[in-house]
């Protein structure tokens, strides 16, 4: 169990920008971190305004510096994403205050509001009461509206304008050449095996012409829509999407990196969430036809290979590579 942190514990400067801009005159009660993220610090802030009728719940995001093999949204493009693009079609968490180049608090800074729900991942992990079918589609009709939204050219957002550049697309363009990059960098004595990464490397060289097909798709792409980032509720007996979160992966391309990220584990879920997850996709008019679908898992194979050579811990690769395996012994 995770048990709230005091705030005294907050530095001082973070805590100074808290209460005199963020949230002026506030008076800050507790701070209970969040798990689950892996490049950057969250935790749920408990705060009571001035005027206010009570305690309200905020989300302070903190990023953290270093590099990464995929391009990371910087705090002011993550905060154009949420205002500019993503807010317009699905639900997302509101922006409170943000320090994007991190002046008053030492590194960027985005305060958000906390927005209620489960997340799918639990939920799926203990297992949908009643019509898993229903959330699946309320998730995938999400994803579709996603899709909608439209950019002026594929590739990485380089600053929050969301236009990448001319040449922005290159970072998720070669596909074997990531995965060889991947395995390069990894640790000599980590858990993939040499059989292992033959197989990653022959289903890159394999699904490289593919992804070719949606090389000049120019839609919203999450980047990380999978489970752990949607929180769901029930409202009048359907499922729902509260919101979308962590958008710091987002960038200009085509929707299927979103459905195969999405799917890469649908294995474990409820065939009735799966089936109803692309009965919703379709329905909100995203094009997705048996060979896409295929497409998807390729796709996926980018963020597959990040995975297996730098994994977040023990058990997150072994889920992962369990889809290697299938993966290779479906040969697609």
């Amino acid at each position: 169990m995770t048990h709230p942190r005091p705030v005294g514990l907050l530095d001082p400067a973070t805590r100074a920008w808290l209460t005199s801009h963020a949230l002026p005159g506030a008076l800050l009660h507790a701070m209970d971190p969040l798990p689950g993220g892996f490049t950057n610090d969250m935790a749920v802030l408990t705060a009571e305004r001035p005027g206010a009728a009570g305690a309200e719940r905020y989300v302070l995001r903190r990023y953290r510096p270093g590099g990464s093999r995929f391009p990371r949204n910087t705090c002011a493009v993550e905060i154009a994403v949420l205002g500019q693009a993503a807010a317009r079609a699905v639900p997302v968490s509101a922006v409170v205050a943000a320090d994007p180049q991190g002046r008053a608090t030492g590194r960027p800074t985005l305060l958000y509001r906390f927005v209620d729900g489960t997340p799918l991942s639990q939920v799926l992990a203990d297992g949908p009461s009643d019509d898993a079918r229903g959330l699946g589609r309320a998730v995938g009709v999400v994803l579709a509206r996603i899709g909608r939204i439209r950019l002026p050219r594929p590739g990485v957002f380089g600053d929050p304008s969301l236009v990448p550049a001319p040449d922005g697309a290159a970072p998720l363009g070669d596909l074997p050449g990531f995965v060889d990059r991947c395995l390069a960098a990894a640790a000599p004595d980590g858990p993939l095996s040499g059989t292992d990464s033959a197989a990653l490397r022959a289903l890159a060289r394999r699904g490289h012409l593919a992804h070719a097909a949606v090389a000049g798709e120019r839609s919203l792409v999450h980047g990380d829509f999978n489970p752990k980032n949607i929180l769901v509720q029930q409202r009048a007996g359907q499922w729902a999407v509260a919101a979308v979160l962590d958008w710091e992966l987002a960038f200009s391309g085509s929707p299927l990196f979103d459905v195969g990220n999405m799917l890469r584990f649908a294995h474990e879920y409820p065939a009735a969430f799966t089936t109803g997850f692309v009965d919703g996709f379709r329905y909100g008019s995203g094009r997705l036809p048996a060979d896409r679908l295929r497409l998807s898992r390729t796709l996926d194979l980018f963020a597959l290979a990040d995975i297996l050579t730098a994994p977040p811990d023990p058990a997150y690769f072994a889920r992962a590579h369990t889809v290697l395996r299938r993966s290779a012994a479906d040969r697609y």
